[in-house]
Parts: C-alpha cells; structure tokens; sequence
C-alpha cells in the first residue's frame, strides 16, 4: 500500500508537470486564422503556423484528390470552395485547448490513483464499477469533449512523422503521459479512464441478455485484427506496401472509424456515423469491442501490461480452482492468468477487478508483486 502512495503522488506530480509544459508551450499559439483567397496553400500553413499536410489532411475528409493540388497557386485557382481552406484551419486551431488539456490530464491522474487505492479494497467491485463508468463517460466524455483521448495520442505520433501534425513537444508529451497511466496499472488508462471504453462498457452493462456474458472474443482474434488495421494504417499514411498497391498516401483510417467523436458528433466521420448502430448493437452484446478489435493504443497499452507495477495475481496457496473468475471475467484475460503456463503477453486485461469480487476464498488481488 506505501509503495503505491507514493507511486500514485509521483504520478500526480509528473503528470502536472507535464501537463504544464504542454500548457506553457502552446501559449504562443496564436488561434487567430489569417486568409486569404490569393494566398497560396503553402502561404497560409506558413502565417497560420500549421503543418501543410495537416491542412490537406482536413481538406481530404471532403475529397482525397485535394493531395494532388498545386500548393503553389492561389487556393481561389486550385480549389473550387476556398472557404473549406479556412474551415479546415479554424479546426485545426480550435483543438488547442492547452488549460482544457491540462485540467484533464491531471484529473486523470488524480482519479486513477484513487481507484488504485480505493476502489480495489472493496469485494464487490462489479457494483461500484457500474456507477463509475458512467461517471467516466459524463466527466471525461460528455463535458471534457473526445479529446485528449488514448488512442489519437497514438495516431497524432504517427501522423507527426509524416508532417501531419505540428507542435511536436506536446504530442510526444501526451504520449508520454497516456504510456505512464497505462503502467501504473495493467491498461489501466484503457480500463478505468479512457471516455469511450467507459461508454461501450455501460452499454454492456445493461441489463438484458444475461447469457451474453458468456460470449467472449477470441484472444487471438483480437489480435489479429489490430495488427492488421495498425498495418494497413501504416501503408496508407507513409504509402508503403499496400499503399503503394493501391495508389494512397497520407490517409488516416482511423479517422474514419474513430467513436471517440461521440463525443463531438459533428466531427464524427461519415463511415462511423453510418455504423454507429450498429456500433451501439455490438456494444450491447459484446465488452467493449472498439477496444478489442480496432483501437491502436488497446493494442499498445497490451505491450505494456508487461511491465505495469499492479496487475490480478492469484494467490495460489488459497485458490481452490474453482474456475469462477474465469467464468466471470468479460474477456479471455483471466483464462490466460489463470491457465497459462507464460507470465508475459498473456490477453489483454482491462483490470476491471470482477474477478475478485468472483473468487470465493479471496485468492485474487490486484496489486503490486510481492
């Protein structure tokens, strides 16, 4: 428990100071968009202080030809509607909300050290998941808006190498930031903090369908389709492989299937809306299934469960073998903490506890290894 304390306050104290600097160093972003129509593409990422492709990019949502244009005329000559150029500029400048970044990073940091010292002493964490879930989703979703969120920490890194993205410090810090909360516990930014996990899982959560908590996803399933869509994003950003197949080259894919925007459903992308019921559908019969088969990060974070300070262990001398945390669990997690003979790469764990509320001879907890 003391080591946790103090893991948890080096947490809040790392996070602020990070989320600070994010803060100081956008200060002298100027959100103010200078247009014009005779001005070239690559004279208004200049006085604008954006990144060209990031333009082009916002532009490409519309129309993937725009990457073709002459970045050299006058947009007024290139493109037919000059005003998407400003809209996409003031899109691009809307989403620097350094305080607003600030104050979440560091409620994230604040939350999830009380969960990691609270939450787990209690037996019956199933109960109070429920309610915190959907304060999650109100809090961190619903009022704080889609982002900062886990996965497009991830993305942004990516599209940052390809010239996509400017202000690079803050990036690379809100990886950092998002790489820390999932150490600290196993995927516990996935589990406990991430917006649109916490909404998938009180879909879930409701009440119809018991036996549905006996469908699980294939851990290897899981797998297989995040590698290949973190592959096919590659090829299509960078334009290798199947990319260059293909013919493409700086499109984003998980634009296109990002539910984060829920939350900011006039940014959703015309593909997400299409499917959002049937997204909705899924959500009410399987555990989170953007987690498990799309989202990036899940599939990042599974890497570093590996190294995660506090993760479920079984006490061995008083497991009985009963099977019922694996019965209870919503994924293949602890089939492989229970089962398997590896301690490393085992399936995904969200560390949503029920299983410790399942043992029966309090075999299990979560924490640190002894």
């Amino acid at each position: 428990m003391k080591k946790n304390v103090i893991l948890c306050i080096s947490l809040i104290l790392i996070t602020a100071a990070l989320s600070f600097y994010m803060k100081w160093d956008s200060l002298d972003l100027d959100n103010t968009v200078i247009f014009s129509k005779d001005f070239t593409l690559t004279q208004l990422a200049e006085k604008n202080n954006v990144p060209i492709k990031e333009i082009l990019h916002n532009l490409s949502h519309e129309d993937l030809s725009v990457w073709e244009i002459s970045r050299k005329q006058p947009v007024k000559a290139v493109i037919t509607n000059p005003e998407s150029v400003r809209e996409a500029i003031e899109h691009i400048k809307e989403h620097n909300q350094p305080l607003k970044d600030v104050i979440k990073y560091i409620l994230w940091a604040v939350y999830l050290s009380l969960v990691l010292l609270f939450v787990f002493r209690y037996k019956q964490i199933k109960k109070i998941r429920v309610v915190i879930m959907i304060a999650v989703v109100l809090l961190f979703g619903v009022a704080l808006g889609a982002t900062p969120n886990p996965m497009e920490s991830l993305v942004k890194l990516f599209k940052l190498l390809n010239n996509m993205e400017g202000n690079p410090k803050v990036l690379v810090s809100s990886f950092i930031l998002f790489s820390i909360f999932s150490v600290i516990g196993s995927k516990f930014i996935c589990g406990w903090g991430c917006q649109l996990g916490a909404i998938q899982e009180s879909i879930f959560n409701i009440p119809i369908f018991k036996r549905k908590h006996q469908f699980k996803i294939p851990f290897v399933l899981s797998l297989f389709l995040r590698l290949t869509l973190l592959g096919v994003f590659l090829a299509l950003l960078f334009g290798f492989g199947y990319g260059i197949v293909i013919g493409v080259k700086n499109f984003v894919i998980y634009h296109h299937i990002n539910y984060f925007k829920v939350f900011n459903l006039h940014d959703l992308a015309l593909v997400s809306l299409y499917f959002l019921p049937l997204f909705v559908l899924l959500s009410v019969f399987v555990y989170r299934p953007f987690c498990q088969l799309i989202c990036p990060f899940g599939l990042y974070s599974w890497v570093l469960e590996n190294l995660a300070f506090n993760k479920v262990r079984i006490d061995e001398k008083k497991c009985t073998k009963c099977g019922k945390c694996v019965s209870s669990c919503p994924t293949e997690a602890m089939k492989g903490i229970y089962s398997y003979k590896r301690k490393h790469f085992l399936p995904d764990c969200w560390s949503c506890g029920i299983c410790i509320g399942a043992c029966p001879t309090g075999a299990i907890e979560y924490k640190r290894k002894s």
